[in-house]
């Protein structure tokens, strides 16, 4: 694709880092209640630098293959196995992506229609897209973070009257707690997602822009996170929210002006399904990145990893205690195959630049 840019890679960005974080936030308010809106504001700084310290680095070494730095970094066979590690990663977001999707709708929309039914209409019509390549996956971003920008303002208009400021305090009413950090590693490990479009670096043109339209891309990211979990916790208390499971479903079914303007639900389901449709067909193509890069380049690869990811979907879509147990696993996986290991790999990479200018000179 010639004209994929790093704009285009903002909205990547927003595409991956959005829907995690604001559709499921129980996993993390669990761990430190009221204090998680704080933690929200900590982690989205050290989330920002992350990403800005990566793309200066790849700028500065004029390597932007992830797959390439990991293996001069750790060495061929220790690299491939991280690389490894991350495809996996991938897998388990797609599957993450499918469940989440399915289930939110199932418990908040239609109580009658089973989860697996809803997954059919995203596992399966995201073939489509992937198989049209990067063009069709840009594109689809494009449109898609666009309405749900739209989405997303209205819905900030509409809910504000349901809010109260006062329910955000107090904070570390005991001190700063284990929950506290706790929380920070759930929610560094949901903005890690960020990591799915590195492998699209080297499918980016034009990369003199590369930091700049990083850095819009993901303040746009945390400005919608930070409205969303203070939204959340000032619209509800602090104890309903624990009983929650997709706060932001219920927040919108509130909405009723003049008792005629009540159709909130229909711009959440656009930023849900809409959302979690746009992180499934972006990572889906990263892991074909990722597994072009491994030698696994089968014809029949799409349609086999769709049916698997179907079939363990369907089984986490049964139980909702055990799709929660599942997704508070993947938020431990996803912060260190995401965030810790691509920052101590960039880390020993910047060193090596360092050393090798120094050598130079």
């Amino acid at each position: 694709m010639d004209k994929f840019n790093t704009k285009h890679l903002a909205f990547l960005i927003a595409a991956t880092c959005i829907v995690s974080l604001k559709t499921y936030p129980e996993v993390f308010i669990r761990n430190s209640g009221r204090d998680s809106w704080v933690a929200m504001i900590v982690c989205s700084l050290i989330i920002l630098a992350f990403t800005q310290f990566i793309f200066r680095t790849n700028k500065k070494g004029q390597e932007f293959n992830i797959f390439k730095i990991y293996e001069d970094v750790y060495g061929e066979k220790l690299g491939r196995f991280l690389i490894v590690l991350y495809a996996l990663t991938l897998f388990i977001t797609l599957v993450e992506s499918a469940s989440v999707e399915a289930n939110a709708m199932q418990i908040n929309m239609l109580l009658e229609t089973p989860s697996w039914y809803f997954m059919i209409f995203l596992v399966f019509p995201a073939i489509y897209t992937i198989r049209k390549d990067l063009v069709a996956v840009v594109t689809v971003a494009l449109v898609g973070i666009t309405l749900i920008t739209i989405a997303g303002i209205h819905l900030a208009f509409l809910t504000t009257r349901y809010k109260s400021a006062r329910l955000l305090l107090p904070v570390f009413d005991d001190g700063l707690t284990l929950g506290f950090f706790v929380t920070m590693i759930k929610i560094l490990g949901l903005y890690g997602s960020v990591a799915i479009v590195f492998p699209f670096l080297t499918q980016v043109k034009d990369k003199s822009k590369l930091v700049l339209h990083g850095a819009i891309g993901l303040i746009y990211v945390i400005q919608m996170q930070i409205v969303s979990i203070t939204g959340a916790i000032s619209t509800f208390e602090i104890t309903r929210l624990y009983e929650m499971p997709y706060p932001k479903l219920l927040q919108t079914q509130m909405i009723s002006y003049a008792r005629f303007y009540e159709f909130g639900e229909l711009f959440v389901m656009l930023q849900i399904v809409g959302g979690w449709f746009l992180k499934y067909v972006i990572t889906f193509y990263a892991l074909l990145l990722t597994l072009k890069h491994l030698g696994i380049t089968h014809k029949y690869r799409i349609y086999l990893l769709s049916v698997i990811i179907y079939a363990i979907g369907f089984w986490l879509v049964s139980d909702l205690d055990l799709l929660f147990d599942f997704l508070n696993y993947y938020t431990y996986i996803s912060f260190a195959n995401f965030f810790v290991i691509p920052l101590i790999s960039f880390i020993v990479f910047s060193i090596k630049i360092k050393g090798k200018t120094s050598k130079s000179y």
